[in-house]
């Protein structure tokens, strides 16, 4: 279970930054990145 939680967490840590270059990603998912605190 912890695999998974590094996963989901190493996962979003990308996603938030391809969301801070600009990146326009499906579904509005850049949107949810905005209520992670990092």
């Amino acid at each position: 279970m912890t695999a998974v939680a590094a996963c989901l967490f190493f996962y979003l840590l990308a996603l938030d930054s391809y969301c801070d270059d600009g990146g326009n990603f499906a579904l509005g998912i850049c949107s949810v990145t905005r209520f992670v605190p990092w």
